[in-house]
C-alpha cells in the first residue's frame, strides 16, 4: 500500500468520527463523557488490569454508537417512509448501544464505588508513583485536543486529521512526550535531549511545509500544557 493511500485511510476514518460527533447529539455527550472518565480515573490509583477495562468499556460505548449511527443513516438512505421493519433495525442498534452502556455503567461501579467511600485518602496518594499511567493519559489527551482544535478551525485553516491544519499534532505529541520524560527521568541532560528531538520533530513539519510556524508553536504549547498540568496537578 502506497503512503498516501495509507495516509488517507486514516483521514477517512477519522473524518467519519468527527463528522458523527458534530451531527449527532449522543456522540457529543460519548465524546465528552470518554474524556471526563480518563480524567476522573487520575484520581485513583488503578492497576493496568483496572484501566484496561475501563478504557475497554468506554471505547465498547463509543464504537457501539459510531455503529448505531451508520446503521441509521443506511436505513434513512434507503427509505424517508416509516416502515416496521426499518423501525425494528434501528430498535435493535440503539438497544445494542444501551447494553454496552449498562456494562460500562457496572464496570464503573465496581471499579469506582469502594474507592469513593474512600475519597479523602485517595486524594491524598494521587498518581506520582504511576508515571507510566499518566504519560498514557497525557498522550490520549493530546490526541483528542488536537482532532477537536482541526475539527473546530477546519473551514479557515483546512488540513485534514492527521495533516496540516490549526494545529500540528506531531509536535503536540513531541512535546507531550518530551516533558513526560523531563518529569519521569528528572535528569536535565536527559530532558534537554527529550525537548531537542521535540523541537527537531516541530521543525520538520515547518520545513515539509506541511504547517505554518505559528501551527507547529500552537502545537508544541498544547502539549507541554497537558503534560506539565496533569504531572504538576497529579504530582
Amino acid at each position: 500500500m502506497k503512503r498516501g493511500n495509507f495516509i488517507k485511510s486514516f483521514n477517512y476514518a477519522v473524518q467519519g468520527i468527527i463528522s458523527s460527533i458534530t451531527t449527532e447529539r449522543n456522540m457529543k455527550f460519548h465524546y465528552l463523557a470518554a474524556i471526563g472518565v480518563i480524567l476522573f480515573s487520575l484520581l485513583f490509583n488503578l492497576s493496568r488490569i483496572e484501566f484496561m477495562l475501563l478504557l475497554f468499556a468506554v471505547t465498547l460505548v463509543v464504537v457501539m454508537e459510531l455503529m448505531n449511527t451508520a446503521i441509521e443513516r443506511t436505513i434513512d438512505m434507503i427509505t424517508q417512509e416509516y416502515h416496521p421493519v426499518a423501525k425494528l433495525v434501528k430498535d435493535i442498534s440503539a438497544g445494542a448501544v444501551l447494553i454496552v452502556s449498562l456494562n460500562a455503567a457496572v464496570i464503573a461501579y465496581i471499579l469506582f464505588f469502594d474507592r469513593i467511600i474512600g475519597l479523602s485518602d485517595v486524594l491524598l496518594i494521587r498518581l506520582k508513583n504511576s508515571g507510566h499511567h499518566l504519560t498514557f493519559v497525557a498522550i490520549l489527551l493530546v490526541v483528542i485536543f488536537t482532532v477537536g482544535f482541526k475539527t473546530l478551525y477546519k473551514r479557515k485553516s483546512g488540513g485534514t486529521p492527521f495533516q496540516g491544519g490549526a494545529v500540528s499534532g506531531h509536535s503536540a505529541l513531541a512535546f507531550c512526550m518530551a516533558a513526560s520524560i523531563a518529569f519521569l527521568s528528572m535528569n536535565g541532560l536527559v530532558a534537554g535531549l527529550a525537548f531537542g528531538l521535540a523541537f527537531l520533530v516541530a521543525e520538520s513539519r515547518v520545513e515539509g511545509e506541511i504547517h505554518k510556524p505559528s501551527e507547529a508553536v500552537f502545537g508544541a504549547i498544547l502539549g507541554l500544557a497537558v503534560a506539565i498540568l496533569l504531572f504538576i496537578w497529579m504530582g
